[in-house]
């Protein structure tokens, strides 16, 4: 299929057929523009892999700080959509520079150790089994609203002491909130959105504050953590506020990302399935693969304080910079696509699907933890599965992240 790209056209990245599939899109950019600038717009898309690695480690100029989004402006256009000010307290994480982000980051890091992530695993494989069970017993149904989008989200709560109740109010503040990053949301749909946010800071606050009412023996995950660092004088309310509301989102929309988008690629490649199922180690492995080809995060946000240059390209201050993980994770241009999965005897090379540098996704472990564990109980636990050619698939349509709107499968069970 021929894919023409006018990189003169300021609608190209929200036109129809980039949302449903942007990788030749990714692909054009690396070879003729790899510092884009949206025409008219003060944005520029960074994709070459040399390029980002700078712009990470030139925290300075590239600002992890998330000043404004990108919205659909009604015509198909992205524009600006301001949410915060630069260096604003709400910074956390992935949106913190340092020295907060040094400081966060150490304060959660012995949490998400693989020590801690190993101590979870029963949790999950339970989790896992609760979700998997009417599916397999059905044999058919939409495998996103059943399993991969309910998995993570009861982990979340898991991990972070909610009730395990509350499932259904965290992925709804997931995606009513997530619409925000999108970048095809319109006016209306922001203000939504931003509303859809607000609801999500009250609930974590109320949460937050419920925990700090309870004697230390009686907290649970997370929140218990929190509790008593904020009592310790080394964290702030509002940065716990913060902090929470990242473990909602991007701990259940990540997850439920690769999770879906892993088990869509098996059920199309029936070899492929074969061969995990046969040999559950090579399963990690097919992981980093789905994570490199069609990962979840296809860019982060960086904020521009000043005049500065990057690839050649001059940057205005206040500009917004996307650093986009997806397009640097395709072959160098010209350059063969890599082998699918490897065996033991040759690892796979690092991408950037959980970002590079200082903001790596401190849940990584976790996503890559849930997806393994949800693969090998769904492959011990079938003959075969897949897509259902009567009930075809959908995505959400977004810019930032890759999700599945629905994923009807057919199961044949062992």
């Amino acid at each position: 299929m021929s894919h023409d790209f006018d990189l003169t056209d300021p609608h190209l990245l929200l036109r129809e057929d980039v949302l449903d599939s942007p990788y030749a899109f990714y692909d054009a950019l690396r070879r003729e523009a790899p510092v884009w600038q949206i025409p008219g717009q003060d944005t520029f898309l960074i994709s070459d892999p040399a390029l980002i690695k700078e712009a990470v480690g030139r925290y300075e100029d590239f600002s992890s700080n998330i000043v404004s989004l990108l919205h659909n402006d009604g015509n198909g256009c992205p524009v600006a959509f301001r949410i915060s000010n630069y260096r604003d307290p709400i910074q956390v994480f992935s949106t913190a520079d340092p020295p907060d982000h040094t400081r966060h980051r150490k304060l959660v890091q012995p949490h998400m150790s693989p020590g801690a992530v190993a101590e979870l695993e029963p949790t999950v494989r339970a989790i896992v089994d609760r979700y998997l069970e009417p599916v397999l017993a059905s044999g058919t149904g939409d495998i996103v609203s059943t399993f991969s989008d309910p998995v993570p989200a009861q982990t979340v709560c898991s991990l972070l002491g909610l009730p395990d109740e509350d499932v259904a109010k965290v992925l709804h503040f997931s995606f009513a909130s997530g619409a925000l990053l999108d970048g095809v949301t319109d006016m209306e749909g922001m203000m939504q959105a931003a509303t859809g946010a607000l609801e999500l800071g009250i609930y974590v606050h109320t949460k937050f504050e419920e925990t700090l009412a309870l004697a230390p023996e009686h907290r649970r995950g997370l929140l218990g953590v929190f509790a008593g660092m904020f009592e310790a004088g080394e964290v702030t309310m509002g940065e716990v506020s913060s902090m929470l509301t990242v473990f909602v989102t991007a701990g259940s929309e990540t997850t439920a990302s690769l999770m879906a988008t892993a088990i869509e690629t098996l059920a199309c490649d029936q070899e492929l399935q074969d061969r995990l199922r046969q040999d559950p180690a090579l399963i990690p492995d097919a992981i980093e693969t789905f994570l490199r080809e069609d990962g979840p995060f296809q860019f982060h946000y960086r904020y521009v304080p000043a005049d500065t240059t990057i690839g050649g390209v001059s940057i205005p201050a206040e500009s917004r910079v996307m650093l986009m993980w997806a397009a640097a994770n395709r072959p160098a241009p010209g350059a063969p696509a890599p082998t699918r999965v490897e065996g033991e005897e040759s690892r796979l090379a690092p991408h950037f699907a959980f970002g590079r540098g200082m903001h790596f996704c401190i849940g990584a472990p976790v996503a890559r933890m849930e997806t393994r564990i949800g693969l090998e109980q769904l492959l011990a636990s079938t003959k075969s599965f897949r897509v259902d050619p009567d009930n075809p698939m959908e995505r959400r349509p977004s810019i930032f992240i890759r999700r599945h709107g629905k994923l009807p499968l057919i199961l044949e069970t062992a």
